[in-house]
């Protein structure tokens, strides 16, 4: 693996505090929260100017040189999973392999654990929102979601908020099933998780579970050591969850402190991991800044290039062996659309010929959150800067069953422990997740001298599927997202009942003995409804919920692809992101979707 340099200017920048600003700002409301945000963005895209970690990488391409160029593989974007299969399929010297990528490097920032709130609506995002269904996401801001998706080098993996699982077995099982190969259970992708990994963490690696875990990949893996979260974990064990040191084995339910996409001080995003290896190789070459509009198909339905866009300028490239689409569940979908491949009668109303009649863009998932937060004792203590290096906030996390002799999850939480620190707070609630103000100011209010234990509860395997459509045929328009949240009625009492299984842990001792309680927030929609009762739940979740950024399964595998990830009619086409996962993972996708590209890499080397 490549040794990333931290740049000298680091010490310059946090003696000014820049790291941890809005801990030393007077305590904020909404308002002022937002606002720093928006300073702290102004201040690092002025930084970005100095072009900090673009000497990691390969130099793009010049556009005059892409105009009718041909090379061996053509992958479309560079992000999460294709930096992953860029360089495997680099290692062999004697094909040649562009990648062509919308976005550019990733900039100082995405380095540091500490500033990843700051990383949406930003450059490196492609900015989407969800439509509005005039039904979930009422009680935010807009009455829609902000859905952040990496328009970067790395992509999703260089903005994520770093926790690495890899979910459960049967998740795999229905990929297999799903695919109709049983090369896609977990059982046989373990060596794709491992062959990508490098655990740094001796207890782990000298226990039961280390076998599971690879110690020689580009991807260095660490772990929460803070002892802060220990004390909740002896809570939800006192009511009957069980706590675990590894939730990676494809088995084991529990509590734990989790995983981290950190090592050496920084991020460790497919950019840094798989991408940055590839400067020294000549058989690689990067487009950055250029956007693919089109796939180009043969009369015999070959895909035999692409047509992009870049400076003003509109060409082809050629691709002798394949064309592998890397674009992300929204923008893949678009571009397979925009090139006739789609559902016929919507690609006809656009006035765009139909090449291959298919399910693009349906069957969409994505994780729902609902934010939960719980009062402890007192915390008067002023807040202490975190290390900018290590994750910002001393966390844990959960994946669990309601009916606890149940094998498989039904719900996992990340929980954060924030003392008397009213200003990550206000981050969170408002930046993070972009929830009403009002709601935000009384997390605030409640947070001042408090210990806060912040959760979001999520639905490991939700019943609702959404929908990515075309918005127009000019490529340059952006793709309709329907959520489609909550419209199996399952998954809103689904959420009900996993929220009154975590509030349990209120009956613990740790809870008991300093008047820890649940928050109810006075949401207007749900006055009149007695607390803490079923319908509350469901009305609160309505209210409270927002989405994890784990889109998946627009071009899954078993409708729109087969088992080597073919697009089904079409051929020399591929199509390798969590777009082709037959559905979601309980857990964080990047994991699997790591885990993906790499059994993709060795498909497309066997072909």
């Amino acid at each position: 693996m490549t040794k990333v340099i931290r740049p000298n200017l680091y010490e310059c920048i946090e003696r000014k505090t820049f790291w941890n600003f809005w801990i030393y700002q007077t305590q904020m409301d909404v308002a002022s929260s937002l606002a720093a945000v928006k300073a702290v963005q102004a201040a690092l895209l002025v930084l970005a100017t100095l072009s900090l970690t673009a000497y990691r990488f390969s130099t793009s391409t010049p556009t005059i040189a892409l105009d009718g160029a041909t090379v061996d593989y053509i992958v479309v974007g560079a992000g999460t999973a294709g930096s992953v299969v860029a360089n495997r399929l680099t290692e062999n010297p004697h094909v040649k392999v562009l990648a062509v990528e919308a976005g550019e490097e990733p900039t100082f920032e995405t380095d540091y654990p500490a500033l990843f709130p700051f990383l949406t609506k930003t450059n490196y995002d492609w900015n989407y929102v969800s439509e509005n269904d005039g039904y979930s996401a009422q009680y935010h801001r807009n009455g829609y979601l902000d859905l952040p998706s990496g328009k970067v080098y790395g992509g999703s993996s260089s903005i994520h908020h770093f926790y690495y699982l890899r979910g459960h077995v049967d998740d795999y099982k229905d990929w297999a099933d799903a695919a109709g190969d049983q090369s896609w259970s977990f059982k046989h992708l373990l060596r794709y998780f491992k062959k990508s990994e490098r655990l740094e963490d001796k207890q782990i690696l000298n226990s039961a579970t280390g076998k599971y875990h690879g110690t020689n990949g580009p991807t260095i893996i660490t772990r929460e050591k803070r002892k802060l979260p220990l004390k909740y974990l002896e809570a939800f064990q006192e009511v009957g969850h069980n706590v675990v040191d590894d939730l990676n084995t494809g088995k084991t339910l529990g509590y734990t402190r989790p995983m981290f996409y950190i090592g050496d001080g920084i991020r460790q995003s497919s950019a840094v991991c798989f991408l940055s290896p590839l400067k020294n190789r000549p058989n690689f070459h990067i487009a950055k800044k250029t956007t693919v509009n089109k796939i180009l198909i043969d009369g015999n339905k070959n895909a035999i290039g692409v047509q992009a866009s870049a400076n003003g300028q509109t060409f082809n490239i050629y691709a002798r062996k394949e064309v592998i689409v890397s674009a992300g569940t929204f923008n893949s979908p678009k571009l397979l659309m925009l090139s006739g491949i789609g559902p016929k009668d919507h690609l006809a109303s656009l006035g765009i010929e139909v090449i291959v009649d298919l399910p693009v863009g349906k069957n969409m998932e994505d994780h729902v959150i609902v934010f939960l937060a719980h009062k402890l004792g007192e915390a008067n203590e002023s807040p202490v800067p975190e290390n900018p290096s290590l994750f910002p906030i001393p966390t844990f996390i959960g994946v669990e069953a309601v009916d606890k002799t149940q094998c498989h999850p039904d719900y996992f939480t990340m929980n954060i422990i924030c003392r008397n620190n009213t200003n990550n707070l206000a981050l969170l609630c408002s930046s993070v997740y972009g929830l009403h103000d009002d709601v935000c100011n009384q997390l605030i209010e409640a947070g001042k001298g408090r210990e806060i234990l912040v959760t979001v509860l999520t639905v490991c395997r939700p019943e609702s599927r959404g929908e990515v459509l075309l918005r127009s045929a000019d490529p340059r328009y952006s793709p309709k997202i329907y959520t489609g949240f909550f419209s199996n009625d399952a998954d809103l009492e689904n959420n009900a009942a996993y929220i009154e299984d975590f509030i349990k842990v209120t009956n613990s001792s740790l809870f008991r003995n300093v008047g820890g309680e649940t928050m109810y927030f006075d949401l207007p929609n749900c006055r009149g409804l007695e607390l803490n009762t079923r319908e509350y739940w469901k009305c609160y979740v309505l209210n409270m919920m927002d989405t994890t950024y784990h889109y998946s399964s627009t071009c899954r595998m078993g409708s729109v692809l087969d088992a080597k990830l073919k697009v089904l009619g079409v051929n020399r086409l591929r199509v390798v992101d969590a777009s082709a996962m037959p559905n979601t993972v309980s857990a964080n996708i990047n994991a699997a979707v790591v885990t993906l590209a790499e059994k993709a890499a060795d498909l497309i080397k066997k072909a």
